[in-house]
């Protein structure tokens, strides 16, 4: 199958995220709703509650793509994914459709845990790698070794899975080029089917954003930042991987369908402490602790912590937000048409400025960014994405 034909438009389907907010460490970096916690009887009321806001919100939609993601699906005990997996396939066809992703990190998942994930539906697996470098980790406060990292790889593989994605990330602090390419050699000798490359950001609320405001760290010189990516998109390349992202490529398992379905705005839902669902341009993200979300679910009570509906160019403006990253770009006339407004003129001195810096090209209906535009592709859809905040 060729990568790139295999990214679709948004259709009238819906995908599903499944939030499991279990982890062994927190990671400095990561601003994801995760806790770590000891009492495995939590994880039972986590599923109880799982099990009820499922029936309060499924309700048979026609199905997109299913990924379950955290935290960390792959902490949970043998028994316990088991039951997880079980809790979605009775409100979700899992065998029967095109995409079910559960991510996993090197430490937790066993072949054990991969062949029930496998048996129950999940036909794609994305593991959390980051480096093959003990000090790299030890930095991320990854609970894991380059060595585990290889070997749970194999037993994945050995349990099955056709399509493994690999998570690796950039740019961090005192990080050289050269470990860089390392890391991306190592990944590569594993032969994934699927790349995701970040480059690490320092966000608002986690310990290395903390560290960065009392100088305890600082972050990479950018052109060392922009080296690392440029070398990742021409690597891979070389190696048969399509860039249909700005951080995400596709090899033999073609593109993450789920993730692509957000990027082109489609609508999904998610379950779990902390999820966000999008559905027709209502917005609404769930009850964040644990407790508090899992006391409203199994009471049959609303799980949202908070909701929006969103204004036609707030929708606009996120499309071409989330869209303007794809490889193929983000068709502006089909947001004109779906939301029925008159997009290409309010956006208009956007378009003539990121025009004459040259970081898009526009042929009258797609946007895409250009070489350049890849490095700015941040600053690209924030422009836009400060329209519709501000009008």
């Amino acid at each position: 199958m060729n990568p790139s034909s295999a990214v679709k438009s948004v259709g009238s389907g819906t995908s599903l995220y499944v939030h499991v907010p279990f982890c062994v460490v927190k990671c400095g970096y990561c601003d994801f709703n995760s806790y770590v916690v000891e009492d495995r009887s939590v994880h039972d009321r986590f599923l109880d509650a799982l099990d009820a806001e499922l029936r309060a919100t499924w309700r048979g939609r026609e199905v997109v793509s299913v990924f379950l993601g955290g935290g960390t699906p792959s902490l949970l005990d043998p028994d316990r994914l088991r039951r997880l997996l079980e809790i979605v396939g009775r409100h979700v066809p899992l065998r029967e459709c095109a995409e079910v992703s559960m991510e996993a990190n090197p430490e937790s998942i066993t072949l054990e845990k991969a062949i029930i994930a496998r048996e129950l539906g999940v036909s794609r697996m994305s593991m959390g790698v980051q480096s093959f470098h003990a000090h790299h980790l030890k930095f991320l406060d990854r609970a894991h070794s380059a060595e585990r990292a290889e070997q749970a790889f194999a037993q994945l593989r050995e349990a099955g899975f056709a399509n493994l994605s690999i998570d690796l990330m950039f740019g961090i602090p005192h990080e050289t080029c050269e470990e860089w390419r390392s890391d991306l050699e190592r990944a590569l000798a594993l032969g994934p089917d699927h790349l995701s490359c970040y480059n690490l950001t320092f966000e608002p609320g986690t310990r290395l954003y903390r560290d960065l405001q009392r100088d305890v760290v600082s972050p990479n010189e950018q052109e060392e930042d922009r080296t690392m990516f440029l070398h990742t998109r021409e690597r891979l390349a070389q190696a048969g991987f399509t860039a249909y992202e700005v951080s995400n490529f596709a090899g033999r398992g073609g593109p993450c369908h789920h993730n692509d379905h957000y990027w082109l705005q489609g609508d999904y839902v998610g379950v779990g402490p902390g999820a966000s669902s999008h559905r027709a341009g209502v917005r609404c993200t769930n009850l964040k602790p644990v407790e508090a979300w899992a006391n409203a679910a199994l009471a049959g009570l609303p799980c949202a912590g908070s909701a929006e509906t969103l204004r036609p160019l707030q929708r606009a403006a996120e499309a071409v937000w989330l869209g303007i990253r794809r490889t193929s770009g983000v068709d502006l006339v089909a947001i004109e048409q779906r939301l029925g407004m008159p997009l290409l003129g309010l956006f208009e001195p956007i378009l003539a400025s990121q025009l004459e810096a040259g970081w898009v090209a526009f042929d009258g209906r797609t946007l895409r960014l250009t070489p350049d535009g890849l490095l700015m592709a941040d600053r690209v859809g924030g422009d836009f994405l400060a329209v519709g905040v501000a009008r």
